[in-house]
C-alpha cells in the first residue's frame, strides 16, 4: 500500500478550492433559504464540514451567516434575532437559543456633520 504525500503547493491548491466551495455553498444557502430552509442548513453543514477537513479559517463576514452550534443559517427576523445593546451587536439563534455578542461602534462623522452636531447641542 502505497502512501500518498500532499505537497505544499497541492495543499494551497486544496486549501483554496475549499475556500471558493465554502463561499459557494454559503451564497447558495442564501439564495435558497426563503424556499427551503432545511436545503439551506444543510448547505451551511457541508461547508463546515469542508471547513474543518482542510483547516480553513472562515473571514469574519462569513462567520457571521450561521450558528456554529447548531449549524443553522442566519437570516435576520427568520431564524436570528438582532439587537444593537449598550455598544454591542447581540445576535440570537432562534433554533438554539446562542447568543453571540459582537462589538459596535458608531459611524464617525464626516467634518460637515459633525459641525451640525455641536452646534445642535450648544443651543
Amino acid at each position: 500500500m502505497s502512501s500518498r504525500r500532499i505537497t505544499r503547493n497541492t495543499a494551497g491548491e486544496l486549501r483554496n478550492l475549499a475556500e471558493k466551495r465554502i463561499e459557494r455553498l454559503l451564497k447558495l444557502a442564501g439564495e435558497v433559504f426563503r424556499q427551503y430552509p432545511e436545503r439551506a442548513d444543510r448547505y451551511v453543514e457541508l461547508a463546515w464540514k469542508i471547513k474543518t477537513r482542510y483547516n480553513v479559517r472562515l473571514p469574519s463576514h462569513l462567520k457571521r451567516k450561521f450558528c456554529r452550534k447548531c449549524l443553522s443559517f442566519w437570516v435576520p427576523g427568520f431564524s436570528c434575532r438582532v439587537r444593537l445593546h449598550s455598544g454591542r451587536v447581540n445576535i440570537t439563534c432562534l433554533r438554539c437559543g446562542r447568543v453571540v455578542r459582537l462589538p459596535y461602534r458608531p459611524r464617525a462623522l464626516s467634518g460637515k456633520k459633525r459641525k451640525a452636531v455641536n452646534r445642535s447641542q450648544l443651543s
